[in-house]
């Protein structure tokens, strides 16, 4: 059984965690010994909203995502789920309380991106109803969008 609760404090450890083992990895912009952007993620975290998943009401997270509403446009900055823990569902139901989120704050449309080469989150989303609008090349990402029914 998985809790989502919002994410507090005292989750920092375990989120920093996360994105340096599961979500760096696959970025070719973000290196895991870049010290000025992983200490900016606290504070990233704390503009918009960020809700995990743990095992328990106290345990550390397991995964997360954080997004943020501008306007009518949900923007999905990170969502990361633990390796042992894919497969569960876990991104699935996150992305679905995003998408609930974006569409009680009035968006119309949702935003992501995924690195090239990241294959596995380009089929996720694709199951998920995301379509690639065009490939950023100075990011190397590609631009996934999503109309949110109201």
């Amino acid at each position: 059984m998985t809790i989502i609760r919002s994410y507090r404090n005292s989750d920092k450890k375990a989120v920093l965690q996360l994105i340096k083992t599961e979500l760096i990895p696959k970025s070719h912009t973000v290196h895991s010994l870049d010290g000025p952007l992983l200490r900016a993620i606290p504070r990233r975290l704390q503009e918009g909203l960020t809700l995990v998943a743990s095992r328990t009401r106290s345990s550390a997270p397991v995964a997360f995502i954080h997004l943020m509403h501008d306007k009518e446009v949900l923007f999905v900055d990170m969502l990361v789920v633990h390796s042992r823990y894919q497969g569960r569902q876990l991104g699935r139901h996150l992305m679905e309380l995003a998408e609930t989120s974006g569409r009680l704050h009035g968006c119309s449309k949702a935003i992501l991106y995924v690195d090239k080469g990241n294959e596995g989150a380009c089929r996720f989303y694709g199951r998920l109803g995301y379509s690639t609008q065009r490939f950023i090349k100075e990011l190397k990402c590609y631009e996934l969008t999503k109309a949110l029914a109201t």
